[in-house]
């Protein structure tokens, strides 16, 4: 009775499929990490501007597009613009002309009056000085609260990259 077994391989098939097998999976890591950053960039302009909706009390439509998303997957980088430029107030909430101007929420504009000028939107205006025109739309400024937001939220991209990158890693390699 044989105490043990023997077993004989040849694996020169597959060493000599060995680099197309490794290149193959360079290939599908660089896939999961292109996928895992635009998602990132996805991650972080989505949380970005629903923050800064909330804490700004207006709809998140007017924001979205200030956000916008630059994959350059070659290099290993997302960048995500950020427009600062001052919000027209109209989109704070629905404007009410008053004898001395105009509120929209709580927020008083002395001097202001209501027009819609070719848009669907009422916006607000002023006047520059005493004379009839010229006229400017009435702003609000939201780069300090949106530099704050995107700064509290870029603070997580990093973990959350990983997060993504393993569930991508894990759903191109099991593909294979």
């Amino acid at each position: 009775m044989a105490s043990g077994f023997e077993i004989q391989m040849a694996l020169r098939e597959s060493e000599q499929r060995m680099p197309d097998l490794i290149e193959a999976t360079r290939k599908q890591l660089e896939t999961a990490v292109g996928r895992a950053l635009r998602k990132t960039g996805a991650w972080l302009r989505t949380h970005s501007v629903r923050e800064l909706g909330r804490e700004l009390g207006i709809t998140q439509a007017p924001l979205r597009q200030r956000f916008q998303l630059y994959p350059r997957i070659r290099d290993g980088e997302v960048k995500v613009w950020v427009g600062l430029r001052p919000l027209s107030v109209h989109y704070l909430g629905t404007p009410r002309q008053t004898p001395t101007g105009v509120r929209v929420k709580r927020r008083d504009y002395e001097g202001a009056f209501i027009e819609p000028m070719r848009t669907r939107y009422p916006l607000v205006w002023q006047r520059k000085g005493r004379e009839r025109l010229p006229i400017e739309r009435v702003t609000e400024e939201l780069g300090d609260v949106a530099v704050t937001v995107v700064e509290r939220w870029e603070r997580r991209v990093e973990r959350r990259f990983v997060e993504i990158f393993e569930q991508e890693a894990r759903h191109v390699l099991s593909d294979a």
